[in-house]
């Protein structure tokens, strides 16, 4: 029963995150926000996370996951109110720092609990993630539609209903967390060690990219779901149809995952990991020259699959890679350079957006993304020579 309350939680956080961070950049926008305002906003829900990642990593492992649940929920419902009350730029940037540090401490807790409940961890994280990707389906075109006919304030409370919800399930749920109340001394030990030991994790190869490659994933497909309706919008598209459209690359993220598992044996999890980066850079290099709803439901679509496969299969490698009393800390170090590059992308051309307009941020995004994908490509594998092989001057 635990591990569905787990799934359902997880579908509402991705259901509202993806539903609602395009809604409150179309918002802002109809407000009169120019777009670097707007970049700064989304900037906001990046740069507190990227300080606090890792120490809320520590926590989840040392206080337990239910707390950071409860936290996470309450605050994740305040941010929402504020913009209700008070919309205004400031309280935006408020709203999205705070919405970004809840679902910070609601990620984590939530992956940790998966990797703690043993068992095939692929295929345990798959199922977690395919419905996360139902949410990410659901969520855009639900808030878009909300937010075209009803208006913002529907829209909001709609989605603090949904997490409303979770919280309920999360205080009626057994405790999971009596390993982490009653730790061992080996355990404390091992939160107990310094900061430098998780970057002497990180000298694995394969952990680093894991690390690597899911903190950039998640950072674009969350920048996706906020830069793209901006960029539909100067397409002439609809609110709705960008919903659709959004929706649609879930779809394509819950298909590709009834794959994975074949797929993994036939390539190897690495590969595919690399991969994935480097297809959603081509579709970031391109979606800004073709304005044709045929041509950039196909091109969501493929991004959707890249992105379906790289996030649970970048998990699975985090978890199944280190001790369990790490989960938090590791998993923490992956949010940190998910939340850096979403600090860091807006930033850095949120003002070229200003000038060249949004086509600028995607095409900056996916040169980063093609850069990172040459450096975490899978090296290749020294053959020994035959004994017998002899060489011929």
């Amino acid at each position: 029963m635990n591990y569905y309350i787990i799934i359902l939680m997880n579908t509402i956080l991705i259901t509202t995150i993806t539903g609602i961070k395009p809604v409150v950049s179309l918002y802002a926008y109809s407000l009169g926000l120019s777009p670097q305002e707007i970049s700064m906003i989304i900037a906001s829900s990046a740069i507190f996370p990227a300080l606090l990642a890792l120490l809320i990593g520590k926590w989840v492992d040392q206080i337990g996951t239910r707390l950071m649940v409860i936290i996470g929920n309450i605050m994740y419902l305040i941010a929402l109110l504020l913009s209700i009350m008070f919309p205004s730029f400031f309280i935006f940037l408020i709203q999205l720092a705070m919405v970004g540090v809840a679902s910070t401490c609601l990620m984590l807790a939530l992956q940790k609990r998966i990797g703690n409940l043993g068992g095939d961890i692929d295929r345990v994280v798959a199922n977690y993630s395919l419905f996360g990707s139902l949410g990410a389906m659901i969520g855009p075109i639900m808030s878009s539609f909300l937010y075209d006919y009803y208006g913002y304030h529907i829209c909001i409370f709609f989605n603090m209903l949904l997490i409303a919800i979770a919280l309920c399930s999360e205080v009626g749920m057994r405790n999971l967390d009596k390993e982490n109340l009653q730790k061992t001394v080996e355990s404390q030990q091992a939160n107990l060690q310094s900061s430098e030991s998780i970057w002497i994790l990180m000298q694995n190869r394969d952990i680093r990219n894991a690390i690597i490659i899911g903190g950039l994933i998640f950072s674009y497909r969350e920048l996706f779901t906020v830069y793209f309706p901006l960029l539909a919008g100067n397409m002439g598209i609809s609110p709705t149809m960008t919903g659709a459209l959004l929706s649609f690359s879930g779809l394509a993220m819950l298909v590709i995952r009834f794959t994975q598992a074949s797929l993994v044996r036939s390539f190897g999890r690495m590969r595919i990991l690399t991969w994935s980066l480097l297809v959603t850079s081509m579709i970031y290099l391109v979606t800004p020259f073709f304005p044709w709803i045929v041509v950039l439901f196909v091109l969501v679509g493929i991004l959707g699959a890249g992105l379906g496969l790289a996030q649970p299969l970048s998990t699975a490698a985090l978890l199944e890679g280190t001790l369990p009393e790490r989960h938090g800390e590791v998993l923490g170090v992956q949010m940190m350079i998910n939340r850096v590059s979403q600090f860091a992308i807006p930033v850095i051309f949120g003002g070229l957006g200003g000038l060249l307009g949004v086509s600028a941020i995607f095409w900056g995004s996916g040169l980063v993304l093609t850069a990172f994908g040459y450096i975490t490509r899978p090296l290749p594998v020294p053959v020994d020579k035959p004994k017998n092989q002899r060489q011929h001057l």
